[in-house]
């Protein structure tokens, strides 16, 4: 029996929430299997967005983000531990309603095969490039935290949070594209107004 990874304890929690939504592979939804008590599956959507809010203050702060990222385990084409979850943790300087000093972004990956990040970036609320890490880098099975130092202030947009976007795909185990597809993952972060 294979032990219970942080991907099917998050699919517990969304069934025992119910937040549970119909999803195939070719809508472009990630989405995740579970089996309820009487032996059905179900399907649980896994965002590929999440966002956070900051306190509008002068002093320092940390934010949490929600975990984020796809699980292909339960298509019979997938191989098992095709599955990535990030989540990130924003440094924060002075936030006001128009912006936020961003002193690093902490991200947590874990995954149950080789990730592949392709670019880290950061965006204003209009959507431009604020930040980049390009060229890409691999990182190894397993939960794994790496720091970005950004030391930027970026402004939001009206009424639009400003991002980190992730380019991952996880590492392929001789199995079609869609088990592990090139995801964008976004974090916003936007002021609690």
């Amino acid at each position: 029996m294979r032990a219970l990874t942080i991907a099917s304890l998050t699919s517990a929690m969304a069934i025992a929430a119910g937040t549970l939504a119909m999803a195939s592979p070719a809508s472009g939804t990630e989405d995740r299997a579970a089996i309820t008590g009487d032996g059905t599956s179900v399907r649980a959507e896994i965002p590929g967005a999440t966002v956070s809010k900051a306190k509008v203050q002068s002093r320092g702060q940390k934010v949490y983000s929600a975990n984020i990222g796809y699980n292909k385990n339960s298509y019979r084409e997938c191989k098992p531990h095709a599955s990535t979850m990030e989540k990130v943790i924003w440094n924060l300087g002075k936030v006001t309603r128009s912006s936020a000093r961003v002193k690093t972004v902490k991200v947590r990956y874990y995954n149950e095969r080789e990730l592949h990040v392709g670019s880290a970036y950061v965006h204003d609320g209009n959507h431009r490039e604020r930040w980049v890490k390009p060229n890409g880098w691999f990182i190894p099975k397993g939960s794994h935290w790496r720091t970005y130092k950004i030391n930027k202030t970026v402004k939001f947009s009206k009424n639009k949070p400003l991002d980190f976007k992730l380019w991952v795909q996880i590492a392929s185990a001789n199995e079609p594209a869609w088990c592990h597809p090139k995801s964008e993952l976004y974090f916003y972060l936007k002021p609690n107004r």
